[in-house]
């Protein structure tokens, strides 16, 4: 069931959302920014469920025995009502979600939710506009919902999300207030995945330190067997030095077919090669903590000076191919370099 307390690592926030609920005084905007995959858009739902249950409960739910005195006296939907059962499945008629159409939000998507607020809520207390991914805003919808929000309409609260606040316009960030969501610690992320896919505590660690403090994309790596991907990504990077010029060209080839994949492969390929470096100073800090014998091993038959190498000329593959250099021959650029070492 969606509520605060399902929010992993968001306490100063959950008690935000919770406190204006509590005190009846809501703005008439939010802007929540954070990284992908940290809460925001569940967060919005519960604010808006909360803002609308009859039958408002105080405190976690008791599966939250751990809870503190603070969080006991906070707010959470029941999740039972027939207002919140609508707005999880999404039927709620003044719940509203704005998201990208494509690459942008556009302007006719925002004169549209425009004219819904000139009406009355239907049903609402308090009917909630969410705006997903505000940053692709284009110019125009940004200017359209901007006179919107100096007029706010009624019984409203519109909840905008994006990564950061300078990616909005700042006439449009002036009139929210601004709620910052935090990166998941890897601690609350591995924790996490053990208890919601059941991968012993070793795989989940490393998950954990990869997905960049993101539940998404730890969700992601989970469900596409990443942990065989990486291993594959990191016997061929390891016998890059050993093989001809055509299995050097054939790892690339493989990379090319899928370019999402490529900067997955990037970032595994930069973690291992920093681990090497690390592993002769703080073996405690590497991020592949399940490869720690081969870590070893292959700090033995290296030096900084070639790992640095390594890790600069795939940054600037990196660079190149999102600048839209050709994908297939800066992959077998990277690849015969990577083969040479310094």
């Amino acid at each position: 069931m969606p509520g605060f307390a399902s929010l992993v690592d968001q306490k100063r926030p959950v008690r935000l959302l919770a406190a204006a609920i509590s005190s009846g005084n809501l703005p008439h905007a939010f802007l929540f920014t954070g990284i992908e995959g940290i809460g925001k858009k569940t967060a919005a739902m519960t604010f808006a469920m909360a803002c609308n249950c009859f039958n408002l409960q105080k405190g976690y739910p008791a599966e939250h025995p751990e809870a503190t005195l603070a969080e006991r006296s906070l707010v959470e939907p029941c999740g039972r009502c027939r207002s919140c059962k609508k707005i999880i499945s999404g039927n709620h008629p003044d719940i509203i979600l704005v998201k990208p159409a494509g690459a942008m939000i556009k302007v006719d998507q925002i004169r549209a939710l425009c004219s819904k607020l000139v009406l009355k809520p239907y049903e609402a207390n308090t009917r909630i506009a969410i705006i997903a991914d505000a940053q692709k805003l284009n110019p125009e919808a940004g200017n359209t919902l901007l006179k919107t929000l100096e007029e706010p309409p009624e019984h409203t609260v519109f909840i905008l999300t994006t990564l950061q606040a300078s990616d909005i316009l700042p006439t449009v960030v002036s009139r929210c207030q601004q709620i910052r969501f935090n990166p998941i610690s890897s601690n609350s992320l591995q924790t996490y995945i053990e208890n919601t896919h059941g991968l012993d505590a070793t795989e989940a660690s490393v998950i954990a330190s990869m997905a960049g403090g993101s539940i998404t994309r730890s969700e992601l790596m989970t469900k596409s067997n990443w942990i065989d991907k990486r291993n594959w990504i990191i016997n061929e990077l390891e016998a890059l030095p050993s093989r001809s010029v055509n299995l050097c060209l054939a790892f690339s080839e493989a990379l090319s077919k899928n370019k999402d994949r490529v900067f997955t492969a990037f970032e595994i390929m930069k973690n291992w090669l920093r681990d090497i470096v690390v592993y002769n100073y703080a073996p405690e800090k590497i991020i592949n903590t399940d490869l720690s014998e081969q870590i070893k091993i292959s700090a033995k038959k290296t030096t900084i000076n070639a790992l640095v190498f390594k890790i600069r000329a795939i940054e600037k593959a990196e660079r190149d191919i999102k600048a839209n250099s050709n994908l297939r021959l800066t992959l077998d650029t990277l690849m015969i370099t990577l083969s040479k070492g310094h």
